[in-house]
């Protein structure tokens, strides 16, 4: 019988080629939970049982069962296989924070700790030693296995919507060891034999097609590159990364900020774009940099209508940090990305529809990774996540952190999710940064600012660190 294998997509394959030692392609995601049922009588949390919970129930989902296999000459592009080792238990740790440790730095390094390559590509942390009878989990993700949205949809199947809701027991399965070199070889000669046949049937028309897509996905190169026209300007944010993260978080409540945007006339990734821009402005000048006319080039996500994949086309925005008044920085900003949005829409395709082969699109890959870099300043993501509550067998999920993952050469990494009404934010940066702080601070005044500029009462201000108003602020 034929083996059958998935093929790793191109752009699945594109987050493992560009991730380095330091710089592994992970995302993370922090949430605090209450202790709820797993508190003990003498108010600890039973982090074992939190383990042994969180084990059973990646059981079920099978993305969370699924790893890559590499293949060697001959046998093909990577595929996904069920991994016939799986222990779930083997990817939940328990640790403990220790004492005056701080739970956003730890868990943001950690986050940078690269994942075993020869199994399922997610890891996660049970942290004990949190103040108030609560608990965190860290999930870590590989950029190989899902992007942002998608990790968000893996942790929501760990989770549950109600509180009273039980995990299914899943049965044992019965999984198929992994195909042999031979039975791979044989694969990937009838994969060649089938595209020769596709291509006869399809003719000259196919031809024309597979070309037109190529030329557009050589225009969208076109246009990147065009983006990163000149050199970055110079300023003291630190350009090496290495294995150590410093974490600052900004919560910002989401209907405020919707509310914003609609009386702003922009969207939500505009004010936080804009946002960042102004805590860039503040930790520069506090430095004594000059700031005038600085424009610091930033990427942003950008769909491009394809739903079997990940994002594969970036927007690369220039934050008008130089420009003193905070309304025209907005509204440059929300210039750019309207017109910018609108071109990856009318061309329909990205890098992906190139179809280099993979020696070729490898080295390309790694070029444009470095060109890159050294023309950017700053990576800002932004993900829906739930808008209502989650839990965990009966504990309250109280905030989600997420961590986007850091490029070398590119000193800072911002990443938004939303959950349950609020906007968590969090600026990733090298251990070598200092003042983070500084940065966090003017973020969280940017977003104030935002919000005097659309009239609306601020009230207390929400600053760095603060929580969700409807229950104690969780220990970031």
């Amino acid at each position: 019988m034929q083996a059958v294998v998935t093929r790793l997509r191109l752009d699945e394959l594109m987050s493992a080629w560009v991730a380095g030692p330091d710089t592994p392609m992970q995302i993370g995601l922090l949430g605090v939970f209450d202790a709820g049922p797993f508190r003990q009588a003498d108010g600890v949390v039973d982090l074992a049982r939190v383990r042994a919970e969180l084990a059973q129930r990646a059981t079920r989902v099978a993305g969370l069962r699924t790893r890559v296999v590499w293949t060697r000459l001959g046998e093909g592009r990577p595929f996904w296989a069920e991994d016939p080792a799986f222990v779930p238990l083997d990817h939940v740790d328990v640790t403990t924070l220790p004492t005056g440790a701080d739970l956003a730095s730890w868990a943001v390094t950690r986050s940078a700790t690269p994942l075993p390559p020869d199994r399922p590509l997610w890891r996660a942390d049970v942290v004990g030693g949190l103040p108030g009878e609560r608990f965190a989990v860290l999930l870590v993700v590989s950029h190989v296995l899902a992007d942002g949205a998608a990790g968000i949809a893996l942790l929501g199947s760990l989770l549950d919507h109600r509180p009273e809701t039980a995990a299914p027991v899943v049965p044992p399965r019965t999984v198929a060891p992994l195909p042999s070199h031979r039975q791979l070889r044989r694969v990937r000669r009838h994969e060649i034999a089938e595209a020769v046949r596709r291509r006869r049937r399809r003719g000259a028309a196919g031809v024309r097609r597979r070309r037109g897509g190529g030329r557009q996905g050589l225009a969208q190169v076109r246009a990147a590159l065009a983006e990163f026209a000149g050199p970055e300007p110079v300023t003291s944010l630190p350009r090496h990364i290495g294995p150590g993260r410093s974490l600052g978080v900004v919560p910002v409540p989401l209907p405020e900020l919707l509310r914003t945007g609609h009386a702003l006339g922009v969207t939500v990734n505009d004010l936080l774009l804009a946002a960042v821009a102004t805590g860039l402005r503040e930790y520069l000048t506090a430095r004594g940099e000059a700031v005038t006319g600085l424009v610091l080039r930033a990427t942003v996500p950008a769909t491009t209508g394809h739903t079997d994949r990940q994002v594969g086309s970036m927007l690369v925005v220039g934050l008008p940090v130089g420009e003193p008044d905070a309304a025209r920085r907005l509204a440059l900003i929300h210039e750019v990305t309207t017109r910018d949005k609108a071109r990856l829409r009318a061309a329909s395709t990205d890098v992906a529809d190139l179809r280099l082969p993979a020696p070729v699109a490898r080295p390309f890959l790694r070029w444009a990774r470095r060109f890159g870099s050294r023309r950017l300043t700053l990576a800002v993501t932004d993900v829906t996540g739930p808008p209502t509550p989650l839990w965990l067998a009966g504990a309250r999920l109280l905030a989600a952190a997420p961590i986007a993952p850091m490029s070398a050469g590119v000193p800072l990494s911002v990443a938004a999710l939303s959950y349950a009404g609020e906007l968590l934010v969090t600026l990733n940066a090298d251990a070598g940064l200092t003042d983070l702080d500084v940065l966090t601070e003017g973020t969280a005044r940017g977003f104030t600012a935002l919000r005097e500029q659309a009239g609306l009462a601020t009230g207390p201000t929400t600053g760095p660190t603060a929580g969700p108003t409807s229950e104690p602020t969780p220990a970031w």
